[in-house]
């Protein structure tokens, strides 16, 4: 008789305080910082060393679910659509420059 996982699904319980946290994260919202001019200078510098000389680059990018770090070699950057194209081990993702918290 296989039943599958059924017996533990109708067990499954989440305590008053796990549901509390669920409900407020669900809630809550990330927004990008705005970030101070020097910031922005900084991580403007730091973006094209790394692109002229082919370094890998950590970057701390602020999505809707929050902050991601992203590491790799900058390939190009878009003006069309204001955004660096990153290459690493996972394929290439562009990342807009409006959502680049930080760089590592």
């Amino acid at each position: 008789m296989n039943r599958g996982n059924k017996l533990w699904e109708g067990h499954r319980m989440i305590l008053p305080e796990h549901r509390a946290r669920m409900l407020q994260h669900e809630v809550e919202s990330y927004v990008v910082p705005v970030l101070h001019e020097d910031a922005s200078e900084d991580i403007e510098y730091r973006v094209q060393e790394a692109m002229i000389r082919r370094q890998l680059l950590t970057i701390v990018v602020g999505e809707q679910d929050g902050e991601h770090t992203v590491e790799g070699r900058i390939v190009s950057y878009r003006t069309e659509t204001r955004s660096l194209q990153i290459h690493n081990e996972w394929g290439r993702f562009q990342i807009p420059i409006q959502n680049i918290v930080r760089v590592l």
